[in-house]
């Protein structure tokens, strides 16, 4: 007997303010469906009440069969971080299935024997994700429930994950932004807009072709919408200008419904092409050096002291303009302590990082905090020393509109924050910009204005990321490998540098 799910009409408000509306769909025990929208849609609200962490407003989960849910959260639980690492595998998975877990984390790249008496919340985040991850898979649920799986998890990590995902035997209904994820394990992909959901069926090219047909169909229908406004409102003035009776009184009233109704659609509505516009950045004027040196590193070597521990030593590289480079490493390699080695963070232990002449350099930090009572036209005023317009012209290449540039940081999304700090970012036009897993936590129209930024770039760039199919469209002129506490330079394939990391 097939195992299903029906979810039928969720709905779910926080403080009044709808979220879901109306969510309806059907999964099968055959079926892997990929959910995802903009920051805030409410992709991780539906997951939990799927799972019945929490409870809608209004509607229904319709089960057939008895189903076993296993979830996974966006983030790893603080209820167990004093837990030991085998205590928790015990706790989540049982003693008969140690051995599955163990199995399942080694694939991952985490060797749990090696740190069976480590506190959970001494790991790294990769780490963790991984431990859950690897309970998750030995309880062998019928249904998994995934909240961003990717997350922390280094690209060998996740070229291996999506392999799991595959081999699985059981629904899978996950939420992702992660293109190999998704081209790699979805059978079917649902987008939250506006509290509603669209399932298209098939790969995530089937899923853009559905949405621009999807697209197109409400642009008729709004510009249908508008030009019968416009009939409405100049047949409404003539009406009222003249001392009309009869007929006249029925159509005038007729005119004033009709239209009442249609700006309440399209108020509701909005426009069709708002989310799917895709501002390209400007190029930055800066930076081009014809080649000049940019930044040197001599000799670097970084131990931590207590307890002494080497992460990196004899590094001898250097950065010239026009160069875009992407540090690869797996999770705990030393990655993010090099940035911060090369933008003074940290201090090296030993060798020396220099600049070139005149050469600036822009760091991104994605948990950089603002003022939530400023708006994001203040922000950049304050942190680009610009003027009103010039901020304008900035946030508008990230896609900002007018009422969200001069609304309080706090009424944003976490997409649009996101935005808000690229643009901070790439509004310095600055010859080196330094980039450290960007796309983490962003949604699809965010890696799509980030890629395109940095595709538009005069910029040198230095990127750091996990996502295998943001790494393929960035098109890197060059590798820097972080592997056995040592950073080369390879001019490789992608592919055959993941081959090597899981050695």
């Amino acid at each position: 007997m097939q195992k299903t799910i029906s979810v039928k009409n969720i709905e779910y408000s926080v403080h009044e303010k709808p979220i879901l509306q109306g969510i309806s769909f059907r999964c099968a025990d055959d079926e892997r469906i990929c959910i995802f929208g903009e920051n805030g849609a409410g992709k991780s609200t539906l997951l939990k009440i799927i799972c019945g962490e929490l409870e809608q407003d209004s509607g229904n989960i319709e089960k057939q069969g008895h189903i076993r849910f296993v979830y996974v959260p966006q983030e790893f639980d603080h209820a167990y971080q004093d837990l030991p690492i085998e205590a928790y595998v015990k706790e989540k998975a049982g003693d008969t299935l140690s051995k599955k877990v163990h199995s399942t984390a080694k694939i991952l790249g985490f060797n749990i024997e090696k740190h069976k008496d480590t506190h959970c919340g001494r790991l790294s985040g990769g780490q963790q994700k991984i431990l859950a991850l690897s309970c998750a898979f030995a309880l062998a649920p019928d249904f998994l429930l995934l909240d961003e799986p990717e997350n922390h998890l280094d690209i060998v990590s996740r070229v291996e994950l999506v392999r799991l995902l595959e081999e699985f035997r059981g629904a899978i209904i996950f939420i992702s932004h992660d293109r190999l994820l998704i081209d790699g394990v979805a059978t079917k992909i649902g987008e939250i807009v506006q509290g509603k959901i669209f399932i298209s069926e098939g790969d995530y090219d089937d899923y853009i072709q559905t949405k621009v047909e999807r697209i197109s169909g409400l642009q008729r229908e709004h510009d249908a919408r508008s030009k019968r406004i416009k009939q409405l409102s100049s047949t409404i003035v003539i009406l009222q200008q003249k001392a009309f009776r009869g007929k006249e009184v029925s159509a005038y009233k007729r005119a004033k419904e009709e239209l009442a109704q249609l700006k309440k659609e399209a108020k509701e509505n909005g426009r069709p092409d708002e989310a799917q516009n895709k501002i390209k950045i400007a190029s930055t004027e800066q930076g081009l050096h014809g080649g000049k040196l940019v930044m040197k590193i001599v000799k670097g070597l970084f131990e931590f002291e207590n307890p002494k521990k080497r992460i990196f030593g004899d590094v001898d590289l250097e950065i010239r303009t026009g160069d875009k480079i992407v540090l690869l490493g797996r999770n705990g390699s030393g990655k993010s302590t090099f940035l911060k080695c090369l933008t003074s963070e940290l201090e090296l232990s030993k060798g020396e990082v220099t600049f070139g002449n005149g050469i600036s350099y822009a760091y991104f930090d994605q948990h950089a905090q603002f003022d939530p009572e400023l708006s994001a036209v203040d922000i950049v005023c304050q942190k680009l020393n610009m003027i009103d317009q010039e901020a304008r012209s900035v946030l508008g290449m990230m896609k900002f509109d007018t009422p969200r540039m001069i609304a309080p940081i706090k009424n944003l999304s976490g997409g649009e924050r996101m935005r808000l700090r690229f643009a901070i970012v790439f509004g310095q036009r600055p010859d080196l910009i330094i980039l450290d897993e960007p796309t983490n936590h962003i949604d699809e129209v965010t890696w799509e204005i980030l890629l395109e930024a940095c595709k538009t770039s005069k910029s040198t760039l230095l990127l750091v990321s996990h996502d295998y199919e943001f790494i393929e469209a960035f098109a890197p002129s060059m590798f820097w490998v972080i592997h056995n506490q040592t950073i080369l330079p390879r001019h490789k394939e992608l592919n055959d540098l993941l081959e090597e990391l899981k050695a």
